[in-house]
């Protein structure tokens, strides 16, 4: 089993296990309608993203852009 993190357009942040990344979503019982309010994914348990609920969008973390970009 492989983790994944899915960021929603919600504000939520959901970790879920599967063979891949629809495996883990299907496994989760989401269908392809819920799959609108996705925003996007990451391999593994990642919290490099915080909502901004200003914008309503993620935003990189200041450690994750350091990580990132050696910044």
């Amino acid at each position: 089993m492989k983790t994944f993190t899915f960021f929603w357009l919600t504000d939520k942040r959901e970790v879920l296990e599967g063979n891949d990344y629809v495996d883990a979503l299907n496994k989760a019982g989401y269908s392809q309608g819920a799959i609108r309010a996705l925003d996007f994914w990451k391999y593994g348990d990642n919290d490099d993203y915080n909502w901004n609920s200003k914008t309503n969008e993620w935003i990189m973390t200041p450690e994750a852009i350091k990580k990132l970009f050696g910044r």
